[in-house]
């Protein structure tokens, strides 16, 4: 029997005022929960004379005390790794910065609050706003998930913003903490990963156009998820353009307008779609819309009285 596929995590369609509101929830939830532990742990020690409490009572109070922080820790845990699917898959910066900003001033994790913040200001084009909060929030330890993610983002800003000077300088800089990695260290493939994003950003400005390429479709292959996805196909699109590739052009840039959501590389795309074939692509719901309000599609006339009581006899 074939295995069942894991279900995709999607917000799409959901109002982004009804996922802040269910981010809400889950925190009052799982303070409660806590607060219910803790509670219940002090109550506990109460059922006994100061002089009858014993280390076992002291024990299990501070185990409960623990299970609940953990169960509350992961219950956020989980949390945040389905909000990161509103980016992730359902490529909406506009949602997932909007998400974010109400949870800034969370004291547990500040830095990576502010980081997604920063991701949500580069996928919508704000390139300079996203690069200045990158600035301002403290550089993520060398040990930190976030410091590999944090440079590949800072990368993609300069890029953007033409500063070939400081990609080498960051490729320089990550380049050493990639060697002295040992093959078993946790994060070394996320380093080894933006070697070949950072190869590929400085071969595309060089002209380096066929080792460009390679290094694009290496990135687009290995890709876990749309955004990555978006974002390969929509540098190889840039490329086969100024190739002369247009027909391929087309096609990476169609797969983008079509899977790209509200970010800035769907009307990048549409550019490329555009010079290359002096027309606009135009999605299946976009050409759906347009029919429905030139009237293509005829709404069912209502049946009259007598009409319903001839079908009755």
């Amino acid at each position: 029997m074939a295995a069942s596929r894991k279900k995709k995590v999607t917000f799409k369609g959901v109002p982004t005022e009804k996922v802040i509101s269910q981010y809400k929830r889950t925190q009052v939830f799982s303070y409660a929960l806590y607060s219910v532990a803790i509670l219940f742990a002090l109550m506990s020690l109460t059922w006994y004379s100061v002089e009858s409490i014993t280390a076992f009572s002291l024990i299990v109070c501070i185990l409960t005390a623990a299970v609940a922080c953990y169960v509350v820790r992961n219950i956020g845990v989980y949390m945040m790794a389905r909000y990161l699917e509103i980016l992730r898959n359902d490529c909406d910066p506009y949602k997932f910065e909007a998400l974010y900003s109400r949870m800034e001033g969370n004291p547990e994790k500040p830095n990576s609050i502010t980081f997604n913040i920063c991701r949500a200001l580069y996928y919508e084009g704000r390139f300079e706003e996203a690069l200045e909060r990158l600035k301002q929030m403290g550089r993520p330890k060398e040990k930190s998930v976030l410091y590999f993610q944090y440079y590949n983002l800072l990368a993609c800003c300069y890029d953007e913003l033409g500063d070939v000077e400081k990609l080498v300088m960051i490729k320089e800089k990550t380049g050493k903490q990639v060697l002295a990695m040992k093959d078993k260290d946790k994060f070394v493939g996320n380093g080894r990963q933006l070697q070949v994003i950072l190869n590929q950003m400085l071969t595309q400005k060089e002209g380096r156009y066929t080792r460009s390429r390679e290094l694009a479709e290496e990135i687009l292959d290995s890709a876990s998820f749309t955004l990555a996805r978006i974002q390969a196909a929509c540098r190889l699109a840039e490329i086969e353009y100024r190739c002369g590739a247009s027909r391929s052009a087309m096609e990476h840039a169609a797969y983008v307008i079509d899977d790209g959501g509200k970010t800035f590389y769907v009307g990048r795309a549409r550019e490329i779609y555009q010079k290359c074939c002096g027309k606009e692509y135009v999605t299946e719901r976009e050409q759906f819309e347009r029919d429905l309000a030139a009237g293509a599609y005829d709404e069912p006339e209502e049946k009259t009285e007598g009409q319903e009581a001839g079908n009755d006899a």
